[in-house]
Parts: C-alpha cells; structure tokens; sequence
C-alpha cells in the first residue's frame, strides 16, 4: 500500500533540507552566503528563478501539496486530508473575522488548503452553498453553529479542528491518530494555563492528568507512554512558570510535538509514517530556513537561533 508514494519520497528525501544543510546556513557569515546553501538542496530550482526566501517556501510548499495529493489519492486520500486541514481551519478563521468584524480585511489567505478560500468565504456568508469537502463541510457547519461574537473564533475553530482531524483518523492509520491526540493534549494545556474551561476529549491525558502537570495534586497514572509525554510537559511547564512567557511556551510545545512525531516514525518508518514524516520534516525545514535569514538580519544570537530550531 502506498508504494509508489513511498518511493517517491525515499528519492525526494536524497536531496531534502537537512542538518548538514542547516549548520552551514547557521554558520554562514552573511545573508547572501546562507542563501547559496539552498542550491545544494531541493531548493536549488526554485532558487535559481527567484531571490525572495517567502516566495521560495510558498512555491515549494505548492509542490510539496501537490506531491502528496497526486501520491495518495487513489489509496488514502483522507491521508491528503489530515496533513492539509489546518490551512482549511486557517482560512476559516480569516472569513470569520471578516463576517463579525467590520473592521477587519485580511490581506492574505492560504492557497495550500484542501477546499479554496473564497469557497470558505463564500460558504460563511451563504447557509445554502456548501463545499465540496465532506470534512471541511462539517467543520464549517459546526464552528458556525457555535460562534455568537468575534471573541470566539479563536478558540472555537481550534477546537473543532481537533475534533475533525480525530475523524478522519479513523482511515489513516495509527501515526496520523497518535498525532491528534498529542495535539488535542497541547490544546487542553495551553487552554489550562489560560484559565478557560474549554477541554477537548480524544487526547492522551484527562483534565485530572493535566492538573497534576500543573501542580494540582493528585497521582498520575502508571502508564508508561503517559507517563513520558506527561513528564516531557512537565519540564516545559517548568521552564515556562520561570520564563511566564506564552511566545517561549508556543515554541517549546511546537518543538515537543515535532520531536514526538519524527520519533514515532524513526520507531516504524513504513507506509503512511514515512508521508506523514515527510510533511512534518519540510513544514519544519521551512520554519527553520525563516528563522535563519531573520537571524542573519537581526541581531539574534546563534545560542538563541538553535535554542528555536525545529527537529528536520
């Protein structure tokens, strides 16, 4: 199952954004040195033609869509489906804050979305028009069920985000499930350390479990693979009550998850792990790359630089 897309991508992984590639841009003595890296990587075409970094991850994240769409669709399209609704939820959250709020007008959308931002838009403002996504569809009809005021979008979209991914698990395997349920725990943390009582099921630990983390009382439970992911949050908790910053916390939880997921496929490494590890090592690569070029334009330090790097 899935063999032509796994293929595809042990070749595409020869060339990818790597370590080696990162501590040379890292190490680069100026801007213009860290971007000629690219063109040892599976930037380098991309690079050629175009000198803007933004419009170089844009054009590359296109193709990396279009590689995983065109892969799995005969097999696991639901696959497609989980990896790309975040962007779906995204644009949602943007049609939203342009329906309830007068004085809001985005000037940017995202294009690597599975159903168009204007068919989101246009489905927020007409209750007949449907699109054509069941999954979007159903999110959409939810969150619009739920929201009353433009101070519940956030919150509420985020929500039955999670909750929807958690469905369309039930057809793409383990890894993808074991992903939503670490994301809903990060979720239901972040709400936690907020003070709001939202609290999303499906994930790995209880509302009793997260307490404990947060100094709560209680016992926790003797679960071995809790037991770590709960001890690995306690050590951010930690470092975050000492910081009390929520930007450190957001980074801190981003690099917990990603280390999580390349974990959970290093431990497998076949079939949808190897797409879905795949995905999550360029989103990061990007993330990285941006970084980078801020540092070399700022006067961030190395020593902060990489305390910030997502794991590729």
């Amino acid at each position: 199952m899935l063999e032509y897309a796994i293929g595809l991508i042990n070749v595409l992984e020869k060339n990818i954004f790597d370590h080696q590639d990162q501590e040379r841009m890292i190490n680069a003595p100026d801007k213009e040195s860290a971007f000629k890296v690219l063109f040892d990587t599976d930037l380098a075409e991309i690079s050629v033609k175009e000198q803007n970094i933004e419009k170089i991850l844009e054009k590359d994240f296109l193709s990396l869509r279009d590689i995983i769409r065109q892969t799995v669709k005969d097999e696991r399209e639901e696959l497609f489906w989980f990896l790309f609704l975040k962007f779906d939820a995204l644009n949602l959250k943007i049609a939203l804050k342009e329906k309830f709020s007068n004085d809001f007008k985005s000037t940017y959308s995202f294009d690597c979305s599975i159903v168009s931002f204007l068919d989101i838009q246009k489905r927020v403002e007409d209750s007949k028009y449907k699109v054509k996504n069941k999954y979007v569809e159903s999110m959409i009809e939810e969150v619009l069920g739920k929201i009353k005021k433009a101070s519940e979008i956030e919150e509420t979209v985020d929500m039955v985000f999670l909750k929807t991914k958690v469905k369309i698990t039930r057809k793409t395997g383990e890894l993808p499930f074991q992903i939503v349920k670490l994301e809903i725990d990060i979720a239901n943390l972040k709400n936690m350390i907020k003070g709001k009582e939202t609290f999303i099921n499906d994930g790995n630990l209880t509302r009793s479990e997260l307490k404990i983390l947060l100094g709560k009382g209680g016992a926790f439970s003797q679960n071995l693979d809790k037991f770590l992911e709960a001890y690995n949050l306690s050590l951010i908790i930690s470092k975050f009550d000492k910081s009390n910053s929520e930007v450190e916390l957001e980074k801190m939880l981003e690099i917990f998850l990603s280390e999580k997921i390349l974990e959970k496929e290093r431990n497998r490494g076949t079939g949808i792990d190897k797409v879905v590890s795949y995905f999550y090592r360029k989103i990061n690569a990007h993330s990285n790359i941006r970084l980078i070029f801020f540092a070399k334009e700022s006067s961030l330090s190395i020593k902060e630089l990489k305390s910030n790097i997502l794991p590729i």
